[in-house]
């Protein structure tokens, strides 16, 4: 099973259903973690993220032979492009921007009877959704914004029909009617807006497949902080306290990849969440900037624009403190604890000056000597890979590198996504070390098609990691277990639990190396998620997993807690030993720069 499946657009859907895991997997029954780190996580919206070129690059060519609504559109590309950025442009337009969110922390401070209530973000995102569905309906010309083709107009027009047949038609399934008669088709022609509005409610409030995409997509509109408080909630309480001691959020760059810049640059995702991370209340939030050599390989070639930052220089602003002037205004700097890499984007963790120019087929610029880098583009990836590797090595600075085999515009892109390389970084002699966190461990893609998947793990990318661990002299290469949503279903639950006691019997002291993680908010687009938030926390959930694979109470505390204090660089021994370069050290100085208390790190200690 490929991590994270999407249907694309949310339009051909088709509900299913799954179980949690049978009983007998409980036995004996898991430890209740009241510490947690959330190692991998995020809370960016649709201002933060290249949706609209994800999307087309990404999603579309994956969902050509799963999604009707999408084949439809072979012949008539310009039809879906349109369709795509229309779609893209609404969702951007609903998302706070940085400076509203930054006012809007500053304001509910000031007085916290201000702080938006649960129920206004719920009439938040109906209103949300009822203004997309008056668009579908009424102001079809929004979507065609581009110039078209009288055929690729047409084709437009049918697949906004179909759309509306489509939404129109669970309605009438629900009352019963799952067939549309022609006056039904022509009824729908006639819909007044309060109707309309009516569907949007209804569809809103729904438990099924659709109705599960149509919240997860609205959390994309959503605040950032709001984001993170959800993901607090998701852990549950102990009386009135968080379980969840800190979150680490990560934000995500590869733009460049995908020719679609965000609607807010990487330093300003910077600057938001690092005002996240100075409030009085609510959870501790540091997190992960995102890097991609790409653009640092641009900047340095000079194929930039003046307003453009040193990727370098934004990384060291999002986690070195300091008082900068900004402007006319003095800024603290820092905040954050790691960087983010997204090899499948297009790039390996090392070596890529051994891929030839032309297996950097996408995008098509890159190629080019005026627009791109030209020739020799591996080697500058490479050096621009070294530059990060130098300062993290240097300042005890963890990365987060994605190592699943998916999400990028092609299989070949996918594949550089391999921890082998990450083998070849750490025998480096220029990157002493470098702290590592191989994310999305534990899906065994490779091993679960089959009846006895545990015959097969050794075939799998987490054999690859379980030998890097084991070969590893220093405890400075982890692996997260994040976006287990298989967890939350019965037979996919089963054959995970048997590949996780084969790589646990084979590599036994891999406990101390695994990091708990939920990659929310992907993970509640899952299948019972809904559902899990009013029975049973996530984390307890991923205990009753772990308990399950074998692990004793002692080892699935440190997945949970311990061993991202160390990856992270959290405990008075870390400060101890490296001074102000280590994560305790950076961290003190932020908190004491903003006036703000420090005596919540004594439960690393």
């Amino acid at each position: 099973m490929r991590r994270r499946e999407f249907v694309a657009g949310g339009i051909a859907l088709a509900a299913g259903k799954a179980a949690f895991p049978a009983p007998s997997l409980a036995q004996p029954a898991p430890p209740r973690i009241d510490r947690i780190i959330d190692a991998h996580c995020h809370v960016f919206n649709a201002a933060d993220l290249p949706i609209e070129g994800f999307a087309r690059k990404v999603m579309v060519p994956r969902s050509a032979q799963t999604s009707d609504l999408v084949a439809r559109f072979a012949d008539y590309p310009g039809a879906l492009e349109a369709l795509v950025h229309a779609i893209a442009v609404q969702v951007k337009r609903a998302a706070p921007d940085m400076q509203t969110e930054i006012d809007t922390i500053d304001e509910f401070e000031r007085d916290p009877r201000r702080k938006p209530t649960s129920a206004w973000r719920q009439d938040r995102d109906r209103q949300h959704l009822r203004s997309a569905f008056r668009l579908i309906w009424f102001s079809w010309d929004v979507f065609s914004d581009r110039p078209l083709s009288l055929t690729e107009g047409i084709a437009l027009e049918v697949a906004l029909e179909q759309i509306r047949l489509f939404l129109y038609q669970q309605i009438h399934e629900e009352f019963g009617k799952p067939d549309l008669t022609a006056e039904d088709r022509e009824a729908l022609g006639g819909l007044t807006p309060f109707q309309v509005d009516a569907i949007a409610d209804e569809l809103y409030s729904r438990d099924d497949l659709l109705g599960r995409y149509i919240r997860w997509a609205l959390l994309y509109t959503r605040h950032r902080y709001e984001l993170a408080e959800e993901l607090d909630q998701l852990h549950g309480k102990v009386g009135q306290k968080s379980r969840i001691v800190l979150m680490t959020p990560a934000i995500v760059d590869f733009s460049k990849w995908l020719e679609d810049e965000d609607q807010l640059s990487i330093e300003e995702q910077v600057d938001v969440m690092a005002r996240i991370a100075c409030r009085r209340d609510g959870p501790r939030v540091h997190g992960f900037v995102g890097f991609d050599p790409l653009r640092q390989a641009l900047y340095d070639h000079h194929q930039r624009k003046p307003t453009d930052k040193d990727p370098m220089a934004v990384v060291r602003r999002a986690i070195e403190v300091a008082r900068i002037l900004d402007g006319t205004l003095t800024k603290t700097t820092g905040g954050f604890v790691g960087v983010k890499l997204y090899p499948p984007m297009g790039f390996r963790a090392i070596d890529n000056k051994h891929l030839s120019d032309d297996r950097f087929n996408e995008p098509a610029y890159l190629r080019s000597p005026d627009m791109g880098l030209g020739s020799e583009i591996g080697r500058k990836l490479d050096a621009a890979l070294a530059k990060l590797y130098t300062w993290c090595s240097a300042n005890n600075v963890p990365i987060m590198a994605h190592t699943s085999h998916s999400f990028g515009p092609n299989s070949d892109y996918e594949d550089r996504a391999d921890p082998v390389f990450w083998a070849n970084v750490l025998k480096q002699d220029a990157f002493p070390r470098l702290r590592i966190n191989l994310a999305h461990f534990g899906h065994f893609n490779k091993a679960v098609q089959y009846a006895r998947p545990e015959s097969y793990v050794d075939k799998c990318w987490e054999w690859t990691i379980g030998k890097i661990i084991a070969s590893s002299t220093e405890a400075y290469v982890y692996a997260d277990i994040s976006s287990l949503g298989e967890i939350l279903k019965t037979g996919p639950s089963r054959k995970l639990v048997g590949c996780m006691k084969a790589f646990k019997e084979h590599f036994p002291n891999s406990d101390e190396r695994l990091l708990y993680g939920t990659d929310w908010s992907m993970i509640a687009q899952e299948d019972r998620f809904p559902k899990l938030l009013s029975s049973k926390p996530f984390p307890d959930v991923m205990t009753f997993f772990l308990k399950a694979v074998g692990y004793n109470n002692t080892q699935i505390e440190g997945i949970m807690f311990r061993n991202a204090v160390r990856f992270l660089g959290l405990s008075k021994g870390e400060r101890e030993e490296f001074g102000e370069n280590s994560t305790r050290a950076r961290l003190e100085k932020f908190y004491a720069a903003h006036n703000l208390p420090t005596d919540w790190m004594r439960v690393f200690d």
